[in-house]
């Protein structure tokens, strides 16, 4: 899914009583199938930006255009049919099933009953709601578990546009963590078009395919990938705002397989003394990685090699590698993953174990500055 799913243009809102304006005139692009992050300090209108979206609020001014029709020329109905809500409170029927919850819009919209319960079966288990907690109420299930079925219900009618206030504000940060986690997922099978109010920089960071920074009043800082909103904030309160650890923060961000990886040094177990010693030369290494038919087998001191033996990989007492990465870790985990084991070097395979290289610290640094 490509193309432009929201245009917002000129949006302004002032509330009544009020000088100031909540929301200035707000120009701004949300794309189709990526998650976009509205943030920023209190008073800066992103919850008010999001409920203008979906029409619990009426602009003072501008427009808003979804798939290229403006709300203002739809029924209410029919655009929040286009619209999944989650907001922080979840706001579960409490004297409804879980199933029932779920089942909301679609009875709304007519579904018939076999319609209704299949889809129910279905986001039941895309967003990993066990089957038996159908039956239950709202009152027997944890926070996590609430926000969940708040996320199944908002995709019951498989609506294009989902906006979610704070969905992961109200649970701790081990469940919300694991939320997080659990919408990146979604969101790779689902490619619905999101807008997310946080007020968390770590949580956009994470989350946001694009990350917009909204200033007291409604006034667009940047909009950028959380990557070059770390690397280049556009001004200083977008700085300062983001924080002092931008570096750190941009740790989670890239992956290894953004890295030039260092060949490092490696041989086949059954490679010959000169090619070992030729692994080793440059630069000079105490150690070497072993692989078997490509894959990474382990590595060996050198000090317990005769290189001069016809094969002196073979037989040799080969150590774990406790330093091991995959492509898709992330240069904070691969930094972790160096510290704690008091390595130097960290090997890296993909997924089948096939040796690919060697990460250091400089290689690491290196590609923050690329």
């Amino acid at each position: 899914m490509t193309g432009t799913a929201i245009e917002l243009r000129g949006l302004t809102k002032t509330f009544p009583g009020s000088a100031a304006p909540a929301v200035a005139p707000l120009d701004l692009t949300i794309e189709a199938g990526e998650i976009t992050v509205l943030i920023g300090p209190s008073g800066c209108g992103k919850t008010t930006t999001l409920r203008m979206i979906n029409r619990l609020i009426d602009p003072t001014a501008g427009s808003i255009a979804i798939g290229g029709v403006d709300i203002r020329d739809q029924s209410l109905t029919d655009l929040r049919r286009g619209i999944g809500y989650v907001i922080q409170q979840i706001g579960l029927f409490p004297h409804r099933t879980i199933g029932q919850n779920i089942a909301t819009v679609p009875k709304l919209l007519g579904w018939d009953k076999a319609r209704t319960t299949a889809r129910v079966a279905e986001l039941a288990e895309l967003v990993g709601i066990d089957p038996v907690m159908l039956t239950r109420y709202p009152a027997e299930l944890s926070g996590g578990q609430q926000q969940r079925v708040g996320v199944a219900r908002a995709l019951a009618a498989d609506p294009p546009v989902l906006l979610m206030d704070e969905p992961f504000g109200a649970v701790d940060p081990i469940v919300r963590a694991h939320l997080q986690n659990e919408l990146l997922a979604l969101q790779e099978r689902v490619h619905k078009t999101i807008v997310l109010v946080t007020h968390d920089i770590d949580e956009a960071i994470l989350l946001g395919d694009r990350v917009a920074v909204l200033n007291v009043g409604g006034i667009l800082e940047q909009v950028a990938p959380p990557d070059d909103l770390l690397a280049a904030p556009a001004n200083d309160f977008v700085a300062s705002f983001v924080g002092n650890e931008r570096g750190i923060k941009r740790l989670a961000l890239a992956t290894v397989a953004h890295l030039e990886l260092d060949p490092g040094p490696v041989a086949d177990r059954a490679a010959d003394g000169g090619v070992i010693r030729a692994a080793v030369e440059a630069p000079a290494y105490d150690w070497i990685a072993v692989t078997d038919s490509g894959r990474l087998a382990g590595w060996v001191p050198l000090d317990e090699l005769d290189l001069e033996a016809s094969a002196p990989l073979v037989g040799a007492d080969l150590r774990p590698v406790v330093a091991q990465l995959r492509t898709g870790s992330s240069l904070r985990a691969a930094l972790e993953t160096i510290l704690t084991a008091r390595s130097s070097t960290a090997l890296v395979t993909d997924e089948d174990g096939t040796y690919l290289g060697a990460v250091t610290l400089e290689t690491i640094r290196e590609g923050l500055m690329s």
